[in-house]
């Protein structure tokens, strides 16, 4: 695969490709593995995506009375506002998609749109919304800000009015958990939605059985994830992955931290962990970011080697022009991929030694 600069991804195992020139580390150099969570060890796209726009759809339907079956954002939508960044908490960028359909709404020509069939049609499409979004640094202060400047002076009371955020994220949250999950998980108890949650449709792409192989070689494994914990903690438990993993190498959305592409949770994992050498691996353009970011404010640090993987449910369409302008360090098909070609590495360096 060629990138727009002319270098290329070379396969040096299945599934496994690097970019042809110098990287931080080599795969039998690293002896920690750090994973973000969505689209990396669990598939998402029945779940978190789909509870994106579902919950905008909710939003306009039943609390803004605006009637329609067509999703004024479809789940793979919700990938234009993954590359424009900042949008590594699902629940933001729900809200930032509820802002833009306000947008859209309160710019009709003063007159309201008699459906969401109408609504979506009305420019800025969610593409050039994201698009403008991420010119100007992504992340949802500045979504809020660009739709506040787009909006006529006699209409952003209006705005102000129906933007309920604490309302969106709630309502995220019902769909997400569900009935059974939603007191457990957030602590309340549902009052919008009580059918099953879609975190019941995630199902795990990890293959625990390379987890135990690489932890017995002596490779240590860490989580940074925009997942607050109890979302975290129910995932480790169901999986089986919690006992791969010390608490202390597991950073989750506490609001302690601020979130990715800040590299302050990748600083962290590095004091608490160790490690000589690690690699994170990730789905989003702000997982590559943090890794980055972490290069440059940690020059003397252990180095970090970041592999993107192609499970994310962000459309491969979108992702492959990323990738292109991106030049990321390692690309694998999935996870197992990676873990499978460390696994191999490392019994053929203890042969040879």
């Amino acid at each position: 695969m060629k990138t727009a600069s002319g270098a290329f991804y070379v396969e040096i195992a299945p599934g496994v490709m690097v970019l042809d020139r110098s990287l931080p580390l080599t795969l039998s150099r690293a002896d920690a593995v750090l994973f973000d969570v969505d689209g990396v060890l669990v598939e998402v796209s029945d779940s978190f995506r789909q509870v994106i726009s579902l919950t905008v759809q909710f939003y306009f339907n039943r609390i803004l009375d605006i009637p329609g079956r067509e999703l004024l954002i479809s789940a793979e939508e919700t990938g234009h506002f993954k590359l424009a960044g900042r949008f590594n908490n699902d629940w933001e960028l729900a809200k930032g998609a509820v802002a833009h359909g306000l947008l859209k709404l309160l710019s009709a020509d003063g007159a309201s749109p008699a459906s969401t069939e109408k609504l979506r049609r009305i420019p800025p499409l969610v593409g050039d919304f994201a698009a403008e979004v991420k010119k100007r640094g992504g992340g949802l202060e500045e979504a809020l800000r660009l739709v506040r400047e787009k909006l006529p002076e006699s209409s952003r009371g209006e705005f102000e009015s129906r933007y309920k955020p604490e309302l969106i994220k709630k309502i995220f949250m019902e769909h997400y958990a569900g009935e059974r999950l939603c007191r457990p998980m957030y602590g309340f108890d549902p009052e919008y939605y009580t059918g099953p949650g879609l975190v019941e449709k995630e199902h795990d792409i990890l293959h625990l059985s390379l987890i135990r192989k690489l932890a017995e070689s002596g490779i240590s494994f860490g989580i940074l994830s925009g997942r607050i914990p109890e979302e975290a903690d129910y995932l480790f438990r169901k999986s089986g992955l919690e006992k791969f993993l010390k608490p202390e190498f597991v950073i989750t959305d506490d609001g302690t931290l601020p979130g990715k592409p800040d590299p302050a949770g990748l600083e962290l994992l590095a004091g608490r962990m160790g490690f000589r050498a690690g690699i994170y691996v990730g789905d989003v353009p702000d997982d590559w970011t943090t890794v980055k970011n972490y290069r440059l404010q940690n020059p003397g640090g252990p180095p970090v080697a970041c592999c993107m993987v192609q499970t994310g449910s962000t459309s491969t369409e979108l992702m492959s022009g990323f990738y292109d302008e991106s030049e990321v360090d390692y690309l694998a098909a999935d996870v197992n991929y990676l873990l499978t070609a460390m696994a191999q590495g490392r019994q053929t360096h203890k042969k040879r030694t």
